[in-house]
């Protein structure tokens, strides 16, 4: 980390209330895929309130925690949410993992 030094300045725009994304992800077992488990959160206050929420809900499975860009509505759950996201907590466990998905045999 490289910390710089900057002058105060007005935002030119400020979301009072952002949407955060919380993704939970679990490995059953060092030779199986991650599976994950995501959630939107609406109404929050600030971002320590997002990342209480995702502490007590991990119940043991690591967690990453989004702040969404671009105001996006909830719509159903097999919508994919297509907002670009800030992290603010957390890291995603594939990052530098390549998995073996399928193999093929020929016979």
């Amino acid at each position: 980390m490289q910390p710089h030094e900057t002058v105060h300045s007005e935002a030119s725009n400020v979301v009072g209330a952002p949407i955060y994304r919380v993704n939970f992800w679990e490995r059953p077992s060092p030779h199986f895929a991650w599976n994950l488990d995501a959630y939107v959160l609406t109404g929050v206050l600030d971002a320590p309130e997002a990342l209480q929420w995702a502490g007590d809900t991990a119940h043991g499975r690591q967690f990453e925690v989004f702040v969404e860009v671009d105001a996006e509505a909830i719509g159903p759950l097999e919508e994919p949410r297509k907002s670009a996201l800030v992290r603010v907590f957390g890291h995603d466990p594939n990052t530098g993992e390549s998995h073996q998905v399928n193999a093929f045999v020929r016979d």
